[in-house]
């Protein structure tokens, strides 16, 4: 999508937006599938048990995940990815409605085994088709996605760059308290994969997009009030 008209940018905005909080669905199935989260999750877990703890009142994962992708967007910048508005809608929208599908139980609640195992499985592959919707209007990437982008741009492959950063940050999570299980092994070795897969099914190459950083995105649309402005005249 490159549409840089009014309309266009709404709707890119909307395909963002509508992208993201499928991904946080997903990232919900897979919590409530009690198998063990995502690596960025444990982390989030562990991060929130922490500051619960030490607060006094409940810190939810989904508010950890909103600070940690601003603190991110930090490493980011150092590694020259370009911040845009996907970036920003990401941090503001993304744990936000991952807490909205955990508090007002939206999310099915499997007991056995089998059904657990399905809906854990689900829910990654809907977090992987909630990353390639998002990502295709090139207006930025997530922080989080942000940085497998800028390794996969250095020549090295989606699955082992995102695979590499969430296993440090797993341990990490692992150590303060969050909890890893056969969904966390699940999601290390094999979401680089299914994110591979859903950009190939939407014929989406990261390596070659180009995003629209928010003063890219400020420029285009005081271009296009500027338009509206002579045709009105």
């Amino acid at each position: 999508m490159s549409d840089i008209s009014l309309k266009g940018y709404l709707k890119r905005i909307f395909v963002v937006t509508f992208g993201l909080v499928f991904a946080a669905y997903g990232v919900g199935l897979t919590v409530t599938a009690g198998l063990g989260v995502s690596p960025w999750d444990v982390f989030g877990q562990g991060v929130a048990l922490k500051m619960s703890d030490l607060l006094g009142v409940e810190v939810m994962m989904g508010t950890i995940t909103q600070i940690t992708a601003a603190l991110v967007i930090i490493a980011d910048l150092a590694l020259k990815e370009k911040i845009g508005v996907a970036t920003i809608i990401d941090t503001l929208i993304f744990g936000g409605a991952l807490n909205f599908f955990l508090k007002h139980s939206l999310l099915p609640d499997p007991e056995t085994f089998a059904v657990k195992f399905i809906f854990m499985v689900l829910g990654y592959f809907v977090w992987s088709l909630g990353i390639a919707i998002y990502m295709q209007p090139a207006l930025g990437a997530g922080p989080k996605d942000s940085l497998f982008v800028a390794f996969a741009k250095r020549k090295i492959p989606v699955a082992i760059a995102k695979n590499s950063i969430e296993a440090v940050v797993c341990v990490i999570g692992w150590i303060l308290g969050g909890t890893v299980g056969i969904g966390t092994l699940v999601c290390v070795f094999a979401m680089g994969y299914m994110i591979e897969f859903c950009f190939k099914l939407f014929k989406f190459d990261v390596t070659t997009v180009e995003n629209e950083s928010l003063f890219d995105t400020a420029k285009n649309l005081k271009k296009c009030f500027q338009n509206k402005q002579q045709k009105a005249e």
